[in-house]
């Protein structure tokens, strides 16, 4: 990095793997559940199955649908944060001098930045901070997974660029 670290902020892996912990639990949580709906469904159909009569395979059928449904949707949340996980590296993610930032090993001069911009994370995925140089080249990193927290990174851009660029975080309310 040029110019010394005037403000370092470091890939916070242990909340990755937190997050990728939490989609696996939600994920057995799901199973558990489907199996238990099934299991009801299925009790209903044998031990009421005067009552129920030809509803039965549609009672047990509907409980199967829609725990599968929510199994597909918890498995693909525990994909999608395991994805995460692995852009989360060890070591400084980002850092910002007086010269320029530093961002997933993309230097730029302050004159060289086009644009900072909080991207928002789609189905569950951490909300991305990404650098746009006015020559096309970008680098991104995902701010769940920092050690600080966007407005102290704005923060620290505003001030050590001279005001002359800060995070664009409107979209973070979309």
């Amino acid at each position: 990095m040029n110019g010394g670290g005037e403000y370092v902020v470091y890939y916070a892996p242990e909340a990755a793997q937190a997050a990728v912990a939490r989609r696996r639990s939600i994920l057995i949580q799901r199973l558990i559940s489907a199996a238990v709906s099934v299991g009801i469904g299925a009790a209903v159909w044998y031990f009421f199955a005067d009552q129920v009569g030809t509803f039965g395979p549609w009672l047990v059928g509907s409980a199967l649908a829609v725990g599968l449904v929510w199994v597909i949707v918890a498995g693909t949340g525990l994909m999608l944060a395991r994805a995460d996980a692995k852009r989360v590296l060890t070591g400084p993610a980002f850092a910002t001098t007086r010269d320029g930032v530093w961002v997933a090993g993309l230097w730029l001069l302050w004159p060289e930045v086009g644009a900072f911009r909080a991207a928002p994370g789609r189905l569950g995925r951490s909300p991305l901070l990404r650098v746009e140089a006015r020559d096309g080249r970008t680098a991104t990193v995902p701010m769940n997974y920092l050690s600080a927290l966007p407005a102290n990174i704005d923060s620290a851009v505003r001030a050590l660029s001279g005001g002359r660029s800060w995070i664009d975080l409107s979209r973070l309310d979309d």
